[in-house]
């Protein structure tokens, strides 16, 4: 990661109207609140047991498993990045669209402590973050929607862009490629009062967005929710 990556903002033109901006958070309440039932329905009901009929496993790590929807038939549609209603005539993407993986296990922490590593709203954020984490090449905020406040410190939604590190840059074998995705952040409870910590990640585009000539834009479709539990 070169020294100079953070503010090179290509969309600086990016401005977006209240209606845009409510639209991109009915599009986040959308996405969490299908699968904040869905995760809560697990820990509450199934006991936190995953069902192996459903869930197929691909991967450990410690005490962290990694489960993929067996009854999740993935499309082309799935990554499919949500542009404004006025651009493709209100086909927004659904929370269905998104691909669903279940990760289950343990980690020492607190849920604050984790929230705070990934609320990243600024372009000092970012920095600070991406000092640990070695795979940005160029990243910028291009617009927020919701900053964090002393009332709700870790919500947040942002809009962003970003290239990933390419150790090929230079030899054109392999093509850069960018990302404009928003990233959102927040807390949520259980019906029981347990605190739920949501992070995700998806990809967007606005007619001001464009992707730029060699440039090969890529989608992304994260949603992670993380819940602290005693005596498991």
């Amino acid at each position: 990661m070169r020294k100079e990556w953070i503010g090179q903002n290509p969309y600086s033109d990016l401005h977006l109207s209240a209606a845009i901006k409510h639209q991109l958070v009915d599009l986040v309440n959308e996405f969490v609140d299908g699968h904040f039932q869905q995760y809560e329905d697990f820990v509450a009901i199934d006991n936190r047991q995953v069902n192996k009929q459903r869930w197929k496993h691909l991967k450990s790590k410690d005490d962290l498993h990694v489960y993929e929807d067996r009854c999740h038939q993935e499309t082309d549609q799935d990554m499919e990045p949500w542009q404004p209603v006025s651009s493709q005539g209100g086909a927004a993407p659904t929370k269905s669209d998104m691909p669903v993986l279940l990760r289950v296990g343990t980690v020492l922490g607190r849920l604050d402590d984790l929230m705070f590593g990934c609320v990243n709203p600024t372009m000092g954020t970012m920095r600070i973050r991406a000092s640990y984490v070695h795979d940005v090449h160029t990243a910028a905020v291009l617009c927020p929607v919701i900053e964090p406040s002393k009332e709700e410190p870790f919500r947040s939604l942002i809009v962003k862009w970003l290239t990933l590190d390419n150790p090929f840059e230079s030899t054109n074998l392999v093509k850069t490629r960018d990302f404009v995705y928003i990233e959102a952040t927040g807390i949520l409870h259980f019906a029981n009062g347990d605190q739920v910590g949501y992070h995700l990640k998806h990809s967007v585009e606005f007619p001001e967005t464009t992707p730029r000539p060699s440039i090969i834009r890529a989608k992304m479709s994260y949603n992670l929710l993380e819940r602290i539990a005693l005596n498991i």
